[in-house]
């Protein structure tokens, strides 16, 4: 498997343990433990392609 498709699986299990994480710990209704799972799974994925990103362009991940 290509060491990207690696990477990119990497972003996304952080992102959903991030996520999970950090809308569990929230007391609030079922609805709203999903939007907030939602947004912080999105807003760590773009955090890490951002970073992800950075490193492969200046060489550091190949």
């Amino acid at each position: 498997m290509n060491s990207i498709v690696l990477y990119l699986i990497a972003i996304v299990l952080i992102s959903v343990i991030i996520a999970w994480l950090i809308s569990h710990s929230k007391q609030a209704e079922k609805a709203v433990k999903i939007m907030t799972f939602m947004i912080y799974f999105w807003l760590s994925a773009f955090v890490q392609l951002i970073v992800f990103a950075l490193l492969y362009h200046y060489k550091i991940l190949a």
